[in-house]
């Protein structure tokens, strides 16, 4: 019988940490054929030793239990939440935040490494050391509470699932929500479990506290499984007075139910939304940016990181002094990341596929004064650019990753640079990996400049990421021959001569321009002055027009030689 096959407790030593917080053993049994074989066990630290018992094997996956430690870690302290390991809200509690902060940006090395196939040395050249956050506990300006009716007690029971179950933890405070949240948990708690509410208790499935940290304005979402009856102004009204007695300035000012079918997760286009009572939305403020957040947008759960991530994002849309003039803001939520950066561009596209999320952007940029701003109600993947032509694109889906359709089309679109931001380093890495992979058969090439983890939520194994990719290679030689006697040029026209534009394009992208594609784009960009330059010499006559990838190599161009902005 093989060591995995009995209850045999062994010598482990912790080499690292999962996606889950489980931490990576190996199995250190001289001898045993089994030595060296990793399995996951909860509440280990990396560089732990200690004494472990085999529990399960599941999906080609072993995991295990800590018996004993032999060689505790010195990152090890005593965690601040009474209920830590058992609620399933945190998974790191136990480490010293300096530590965390290894532990992540190793996790995110190590996907790219080991997931995306990138040379360790490469990925090593161009990842910048982990941004902190300023502020470990009390930063989530979104949570969700699981409720459960209790048949024999008569009341509710609202928490956080214990880890790897759907059993609620009944705790005293949850350490990473906004104080506020805590204060409608509880008053919550004491609502429901009044006899008068007995029937709206039992189709009680989710509380959904959003804060603006800010606006010091409040939302709340009953998710419901049947129509309910709620007295929202008694609730409101329980609520207000208890915010008053805590002190924190926050103010209840909507409140929704979402109906939602048995089975169904959050924010599924099959749940019917009500707002039952106050304003739609709530606000607010990243930086000098306002924001207003329908109940089933997408945004940022930290405001504070939000900020630091999107200067991050800002940063690499400016590396080495540049500008786009279109930036395209794919999976763009409520437009947060495109307003944010919209000083760093001339235009800005956003797409996104929840229809409420795209009117909270049409609104966000119109309180932002913003202008030369166009949001589109869609799929990213699905969409047809057309005659789109970003400079940069910035990427920011769900955890679950881009599509490859996606990946195709962004190497059709060929911007100079694209910036991904991953909330998920698995997925982070298998879209890497895609997309070098589909550029083989392109004609542009993609290299990863720069990757910045950003911590944006302490005391658990996640983490965002953010990734400048600039575009590298040379595309295939295309040539069009144009008649000299179709154009009518003076060089005096411009800062540059066609000559040095032609030979600027060839030397940077390989494609060889005719004089009639740069006229062509100098019209489309103001730069010509005379009405008929260069016009058809007939009525009905037909000239070659310029292709989007030779465009955007001219108008690189004329940006180089400062003939546009």
């Amino acid at each position: 019988m093989g060591i995995f096959d009995s209850n045999r407790v062994f010598n482990g030593r912790c080499v690292g940490i999962s996606n889950e917080g489980a931490g990576v053993v190996r199995i250190e049994e001289k001898g045993a054929k089994e030595d060296g074989m990793k399995i996951f066990v909860s509440d280990m630290l990396p560089g732990e030793k200690g004494k472990v018992r085999i529990t399960e094997k599941k999906n080609n996956m072993t995991y295990g239990e800590k018996t004993e430690d032999t060689a505790p870690s010195k990152s090890r302290v005593k965690p601040i939440c009474p209920e830590f390991p058992r609620c399933g809200g945190c998974q790191l509690q136990h480490a010293r935040y300096e530590s965390q902060l290894q532990m992540k940006e190793s996790m995110v090395r190590n996907c790219l490494v080991r997931m995306g196939h990138f040379p360790e040395s490469e990925i090593r050249a161009c990842m910048q050391t982990i941004v902190p956050a300023s502020e470990q506990y009390y930063y989530r300006n979104q949570i969700q509470y699981p409720v459960e009716y209790s048949k024999e007690k008569r009341c509710v029971n609202i928490g956080q699932y214990e880890r790897n179950s759907h059993k609620i933890v009944e705790h005293e405070k949850c350490f990473l929500a906004d104080p506020a949240a805590e204060v409608i948990r509880k008053v919550s708690q004491i609502f429901f479990s009044d006899l008068a509410n007995m029937e709206t208790a039992k189709a009680l499935r989710q509380i959904v506290v959003r804060t603006g940290l800010m606006s010091k304005e409040m939302m709340v979402i009953f998710v419901v499984s049947k129509p309910v009856t709620i007295d929202a102004e008694k609730f409101v009204a329980v609520c207000s007075e208890a915010l008053r007695q805590a002190k924190n300035g926050m103010c209840l000012i909507s409140i929704w139910t979402e109906e939602r079918p048995e089975g169904v997760k959050w924010k599924n286009p099959k749940g019917v939304w009500t707002n039952i009572w106050g304003e739609t939305t709530i606000r607010e403020f990243l930086g000098n940016r306002v924001f207003r957040i329908s109940p089933d947008s997408f945004f940022q759960v930290n405001s504070k990181q939000a900020v630091v991530l999107y200067d991050k994002v800002k940063e690499y849309l400016r590396y080495d002094g540049f500008l786009p003039r279109v930036l395209l803001d794919l999976y763009c939520g409520t437009g947060s990341i495109g307003i944010y950066c919209s000083d760093a561009c001339h235009h800005l596209f956003g797409i996104e596929s929840v229809e409420s999320a795209v009117i909270d952007a049409r609104n966000n940029a119109r309180s932002n004064f913003i202008e030369d701003t166009e949001f589109i109600f869609g799929k990213a993947e699905d969409y047809d650019f057309g005659s789109m032509m970003p400079d940069a694109v910035v990427v920011d889906p769900p955890r679950k990753g881009c599509d490859e359709k996606l990946l195709l089309k962004l190497l059709e679109l060929g911007p100079t640079r694209i910036v991904y931001v991953s909330c998920n380093p698995a997925t982070l890495a298998r879209d890497l990996q895609r997309l070098f992979q589909l550029q083989e058969d392109k004609g542009v090439k993609y290299g990863i400049k720069k990757i910045c983890p950003v911590d944006m939520f302490p005391q658990t194994t996640h983490v965002e990421t953010c990734v400048l990719l600039s575009k590298l290679s040379r595309a295939p030689k295309l040539e069009v021959t144009v008649k000299m006697s179709e154009l009518d040029i003076t060089e005096a026209e411009a800062k540059a001569s066609y000559q040095e534009i032609q030979d600027y394009v060839m030397e940077n992208t390989g494609l060889h321009v005719s004089n009639l594609n740069i006229a062509q784009v100098k019209r489309k960009y103001g730069i010509l002055e005379r009405q008929n330059y260069n016009l058809p010499k007939t009525d009905g006559a037909r000239q070659p027009q310029c292709t989007p990838e030779k465009e955007r190599a001219i108008v690189d161009a004329f940006r180089h030689y400062k003939m546009i902005d």
